[in-house]
């Protein structure tokens, strides 16, 4: 495999560029997985196991890798010089490796498109660049932070052992700025691999090997608890692989700075591998007592009571679940089965259990529907919700009731149809009353159940009619569930009617 390089005079650098090798951001796919093609990990030849990089006598050879979430693209400069020596460098991106003279050398860390005479935002003190050293700087931490998680360049001396047969050598480095002390199972067997990988550290530069030639489950654990989980694409074979957990736990693995794994090899970066979909899933089912749901013989969701939520993480793909009466241990013939659309890494859903189990007339069989948690996180002060109709009933029309009646100005939707979800209302902060009325009828509606809602600031919620209009013995009755998305673990509000 070819690693083309840049070439650096000291203090006063002239750039030979090469050709790239790797795609820059505009040109890489991480919206999900980032990775979930094999192909996307070859900057040469796959069947070409990595080589030992190796700096001219009396060189080394240093790159840089932006790791450091929330920081803008940046430019880096040897300290006293006016050129850049790394230009517009992305988060998740790394440089081409640049070869130097062996020595001791400052660098500095600027916003992209800074004057170099302007302070520097990062100042890395002496770097040691011994004769044949090859380094990967890995930008970490937070930009403006003075606490254990500023920003800082960790100076990452390389050295992978060769890989052994049917295996990737990986070096695993924890950037995460707000995540603790982490154990990590590979194969997510509940055996713990590696443990103790405190922040800003690695597990070395040898690297530890990983099966190739086949995807992974990645758990990472703290304090016993399991955080979070990735599923790698296939890993090539004789390959060496820097796996950079970065990115902040505490937002949505959607959104671009959230928690996730960078992956780095020696042409630059592969992209970023999200967290597994986090699937929350709703009983609504009127006349359904509690159920297991599963996937083969596995527990997704355990004596599932109506109107109760059960969280689980998959790996990303489409699912078939059974249906099960609680307590079934996955055994024994399901109550009905069916079917979870394709979940995409780094997403959210609500999958919601709907229809009755023994359906009258026009009423909807036992199924699940599933919907994407995309709420904006913007305009935090705003209660952002939609409705989704889930219940046993006709279409409605939804609106905000005032006095008695729903006006023609406070219609918010207008003939909706199980299973279906509303238009998206963002709405200051107030308890407002609810109401639902048959669909068609002439304005001002008149509502069948009404509902007092506190739509709170921060609020982002799917707020699900469930239950049964005309409800037998045993069914539950008409009512509104709120589920709030905004908090971890997501929670459920029961609003009854009026």
């Amino acid at each position: 495999m070819n690693v083309h390089t840049k070439t650096l005079s000291i203090l006063l650098p002239t750039l030979i560029l090469p050709v790239g090798c790797f795609e820059d951001d505009a040109g890489r796919d991480d919206d999900m997985m980032g990775m979930d093609d094999p192909s996307g990990m070859d900057g040469a030849d796959e069947e070409q196991p990595s080589q030992p990089l190796e700096p001219e006598p009396g060189m080394a050879m240093i790159r840089v890798i932006h790791g450091a979430p929330r920081a803008p693209d940046v430019d880096v400069y040897v300290k006293g010089s006016t050129e850049p020596v790394v230009t517009d460098l992305a988060y998740g991106d790394a440089s081409e490796y640049l070869e130097v003279p062996a020595g001791r050398y400052e660098f500095e860390v600027r916003a992209a498109g800074t004057s170099p005479y302007d302070e520097a935002a990062y100042e890395t003190g002496v770097l040691e660049l011994a004769d044949g050293a090859v380094i990967s700087a890995l930008a970490a931490g937070r930009l403006g932070s003075t606490g254990d998680e500023a920003f800082r360049v960790l100076p990452l001396l390389e050295g992978f052992d060769d890989a052994a047969p049917g295996q990737t050598q990986v070096r695993i480095v924890h950037a995460g700025s707000d995540a603790p002390t982490v154990s990590i199972d590979v194969d997510d067997d509940g055996r713990i691999e590696l443990d103790g990988l405190t922040r800003f550290s690695d597990t070395g530069a040898g690297g530890v090997g990983l099966p190739a030639g086949s995807a992974l489950q990645v758990a990472i654990g703290a304090d016993g608890e399991r955080v979070t989980a990735f599923t790698t694409p296939e890993l090539p074979e004789g390959r060496n692989l820097m796996i950079i957990a970065t990115g902040l736990l505490g937002e949505l693995g959607r959104e671009d700075d959230g928690f996730a794994l960078l992956v780095v090899g020696a042409e630059g970066s592969l992209g970023f591998i999200r967290q597994n979909p986090i699937v929350h899933a709703l009983h609504a089912s009127p006349d359904a007592a509690e159920v297991d749901l599963c996937v083969g013989d596995t527990v997704l969701a355990s004596h599932l009571e109506f109107g109760k939520l059960a969280r689980f993480q998959v790996p990303p793909g489409a699912y078939q679940v059974d249906f099960y009466a609680a307590p079934s241990n996955c055994a024994g013939t399901p109550i009905t089965s069916d079917s979870l659309p394709e979940l995409d890494a780094g997403e959210r859903y609500l999958a919601i259990a709907t229809g009755e189990v023994q359906p009258e007339t026009e009423e909807p069989p036992l199924q699940l529907i599933a919907f994407r948690d995309g709420f904006d996180l913007d305009s935090p002060e705003n209660a952002i919700f939609n409705v989704v109709h889930a219940a046993s009933a006709p279409p409605v029309d939804v609106g905000l009731v005032t006095g008695t009646t729903i006006e023609g100005g406070n219609l918010l939707e207008a003939g909706l149809k199980w299973p279906g979800v509303s238009d998206t209302f963002a709405v200051q902060p107030f308890t407002y009353q609810i109401g639902m009325a048959a669909s068609g009828a002439p304005l001002p509606l008149t509502p069948v159940a009404s509902f007092h809602v506190d739509a709170y600031e921060g609020l982002r919620a799917f707020i699900v009619a469930a239950g049964d209009l005309s409800p037998e013995l045993g069914e539950a009755p008409f009512r509104l569930l709120s589920i709030d998305t905004a908090t971890t673990p997501w929670t459920v509000d029961t609003y009854l009617a009026n």
